[in-house]
């Protein structure tokens, strides 16, 4: 049996993007953290990069762009999982990624259904 090819495509696309995320260049990591999350039609798989980014040793433009993020994801797919939420309560008091925190929350009270 053959591989798709659209997938394989995506594959490639995921992977070439999650190495400049996790580079070193921030400015690069920024913008393709931000294609990923808007162009990806894989809401879950997305989540989970974006929650693995909150603990990740990348910058803190990176991380803190990983919370507005999930709310992006919110918005544009109407649904979330609640442990999105459970974890963005948690990073509530987080020094550094805490003033992000409450408009990736407003944006899944107004646009999302939890799933």
């Amino acid at each position: 049996m053959t591989e798709d090819p659209d997938r394989e495509e995506d594959e490639r696309w995921r992977s070439s993007l999650l190495k400049i995320i996790y580079g070193y260049d921030v400015r690069e990591a920024t913008d393709a953290l931000l294609a990923l999350s808007l162009d990806e039609p894989d809401r879950e798989w997305i989540e989970e990069v974006l929650l693995r980014l909150l603990d990740a040793p990348v910058d803190r433009q990176v991380r803190e762009l990983a919370v507005t993020c999930l709310g992006h994801v919110a918005r544009l797919h109407r649904t979330i999982s609640p442990r999105v939420v459970t974890r963005l309560r948690e990073l509530a008091e987080d020094p550094e990624l805490r003033l992000r925190v409450p408009n990736a929350l407003s944006d899944i009270r107004v646009f999302a259904l939890r799933s």
